[in-house]
């Protein structure tokens, strides 16, 4: 275990002894610096390989650019240290796929806090056991999900309500010069608490270091999706989910691509956002996929070239009438929120 860089250590505290930890085997793409942070990684070093005026995401009221994501990340880093928020921390985040709440989980990470996303569906019985599992210090709210939120009777931290008005949290960030130094987080410093989804019981919380951010995309999205920076990706997965947080953020940052973040699309809404954007890299579930195809034609659906596949048990007539379709190949992952992303593919 390497020396960490969080002031608060209840994360790191609530890790298996490192005895017992596995023995990773791993090949050298997937060796990291001792000392790193995700957030670094994913922007401040895709800034410097593609430029600052590439473009990052395009979200419903507009798009930013990797140079203008780098800025307003460390303007929002700066705001959450003026109101109180060390290393370790974990800050909660509950809003729909959008420029804003990207920007909120980067500078999370960038200084040092553990990030637990969560999505606009869940409920205010749900959110408290979230709340008391990860031992909630502070929480990011978009305005239009605040009623449920307010409900939560066991969160004691401060709440940091963004968008809507013109003296919300991510407004009031704009403030701050961007002089912003990253956290020296360790590499197995914890980035994350996601939650699996409580099917079988409790939601429980697993734990990802910020290596862990980079090596999903080094590892499955680099040898099956095979991404560039001329792509653009899109899909309907909630960031909350890591099914999409990978597919939508960390795949296309870590090459220097573009993300199209949808907050809600019916499937027709979906095919017309791939034409309309160009995307090439989808990631949805089958029961998405299914929905879509009595409206795929050869033209909204000309530029796709990889079409991920998961969250659910993939059906045969599925996979054949989409690639009847569109003579694409769906990619069927297996995944799981204990694992980040998906680790294993069904040919």
């Amino acid at each position: 275990m390497i020396k960490s860089g969080h002031i608060d250590s209840f994360a790191r505290e609530n890790l298996p002894p490192e005895d017992q930890w596995p023995e990773l085997l791993l090949a050298p793409d997937y060796i990291y610096p001792d000392r790193l942070n995700a957030s670094v990684e994913l922007l401040d070093k895709t800034v410097e390989k593609v430029g600052p005026d590439k473009l990052a995401f395009i979200g419903a009221d507009g798009h930013i650019t990797y140079g203008q994501l780098l800025v307003k990340v460390k303007k929002c880093a700066q705001f959450l240290e003026a109101q109180g928020v060390v290393s370790g921390n974990r800050v909660l985040l509950r809003g729909p796929n959008n420029i804003e709440v990207v920007a909120w989980w980067l500078a999370v990470l960038r200084m040092g806090a553990v990030a637990v996303t969560t999505i606009p569906l869940q409920r205010a019985g749900e959110l408290e056991k979230i709340v008391d599992i990860a031992k909630v210090n502070f929480a990011l709210i978009d305005h239009r999900f605040q009623d449920e939120w307010n409900q939560v009777k066991n969160f004691t931290g401060k709440s940091f309500i963004y968008g809507g008005t013109s003296h919300d949290a991510y407004f009031q960030a704009e403030s701050f010069d961007g002089n912003h130094q990253a956290c020296d987080t360790a590499n197995d410093d914890i980035s994350i608490l996601a939650f699996t989804s409580g099917s079988t019981g409790i939601p429980k919380a697993t734990m990802h270091f910020h290596r862990d951010q980079l090596i999903i995309a080094d590892a499955f999205s680099r040898n099956v999706v095979k991404p560039n920076s001329n792509d653009v990706f899109a899909g309907s997965p909630p960031i909350a989910f890591t099914f999409g947080l990978g597919g939508l953020v960390n795949f296309p940052m870590r090459v220097g691509a573009t993300s199209l973040l949808l907050e809600s699309a019916t499937p027709p809404q979906l095919l017309e956002k791939i034409a309309e954007h160009k995307v090439t890299c989808l990631f949805t579930a089958p029961t998405a996929y299914r929905a879509m195809l009595p409206h795929v034609t050869k033209e909204n659906t000309a530029t796709l070239r990889r079409c991920i596949s998961a969250g659910e048990h993939l059906p045969k007539s599925t996979w054949e009438q989409w690639f009847a379709a569109t003579g694409i190949k769906l990619i069927d992952g297996i995944g799981a929120t204990e694992m980040l992303h998906i680790f294993y593919l069904c040919r």
